[in-house]
């Protein structure tokens, strides 16, 4: 009994099916039969090698397969990145970012608290050490406007802790202190605003924040230059100077003056912190014209 013959197949398509095509051996013609003694040696090898089997396809052919081959790598490629999740900043990167944003917050080469100077710092702290974030995230608007709002948000929680911090520095029990003497000392004040990050408690600092507590509180009665950077006309013994006065007349005016505050060294990131923002200012001064000029009541609201 015959057996009936098997259906065709049916022809497979795409890309694989081509580059299958193309690994088939190439079929080889039979071998002409010589009817003359050759008298090149060297012909009659060569016409052999033409004919050998498993031979290499012409240069045009592998050219064609390795086109089809990377086509359909740059398929599978764009498969993969559809399947992913849509980005979010991972909780790791959020704890850096909270780190980063309260050492640039306090540090004491930070020009003003307010607008987008801190949060270019951050930034471009982040661009230099990626953490987990993906490459060329900046080349891409929604991912990294997402990075951003993270960045601002981090700012926003820190300065409305700075600022609900300054304002308990003034009562008791939360309410207005009765003195000035029964205010929290400015020792205190920056031991509780330090607590989780890095950052130390110096001088320098305790002296920014003073600062921060007139441009608050408007204490003009204090006689302490609201804008002693502006005064300082960037001499920077001058603008030591000038914060030695306001950390001297804040802790002869609020609590209790029973404290040393020691002259710590920074520690590395910290001072990384402090290089960068330096590095920013520097930048920026270059680029700025010598006309342009801050006045007074935008200097209170940048530091504010």
């Amino acid at each position: 009994m015959s057996s009936s013959p098997a259906p065709p197949s049916t022809p497979r398509r795409g890309v694989d099916a081509m580059l299958d095509a193309m690994d088939e051996p190439t079929p080889v013609a039979p071998s002409r039969k010589r009817t003359h003694a050759s008298v090149d040696p060297a012909s009659d090898q060569e016409e052999d090698d033409e004919h050998l089997p498993g031979q290499r396809p012409p240069p045009a052919v592998q050219g064609a397969k390795m086109i089809l081959g990377l086509h359909a790598l740059h398929n599978r490629l764009d498969a993969l990145e559809t399947g992913k999740p849509p980005f979010t900043v991972s909780k790791d990167t959020e704890i850096n970012i909270n780190f980063y944003a309260a050492a640039i917050l306090l540090s004491t080469k930070l020009s003003a608290y307010k607008g987008s100077v801190a949060k270019n710092i951050l930034l471009d702290i982040l661009k230099v050490n990626r953490f987990d974030l993906p490459p060329n995230i900046e080349r891409h608007p929604a991912n990294y406007a997402k990075l951003v709002a993270v960045v601002q948000e981090a700012f926003t929680q820190l300065r409305s802790k700075i600022k609900k911090a300054l304002a308990a520095s003034f009562k008791v029990n939360k309410q207005p202190a009765p003195s000035a003497r029964e205010h929290q000392n400015i020792f205190d004040l920056m031991t509780h605003l330090v607590q989780g990050t890095k950052c130390a408690v110096t001088p320098e600092l305790c002296a920014r924040v003073a600062l921060m507590s007139i441009l608050r509180t408007r204490d003009r009665s204090s006689g302490i230059p609201l804008m002693p950077r502006n005064r300082a006309g960037g001499n920077a013994r001058k603008l030591n100077k000038a914060f030695e006065n306001v950390l001297s007349t804040d802790r002869a005016t609020h609590g209790v003056d029973d404290y040393s505050i020691p002259t710590e060294v920074v520690d590395d990131v910290q001072r990384e912190v402090d290089d960068t923002i330096s590095a920013t200012s520097a930048d920026k001064a270059a680029s700025i014209p010598a006309a342009t000029t801050v006045t007074d009541e935008q200097q209170v609201e940048s530091e504010a």
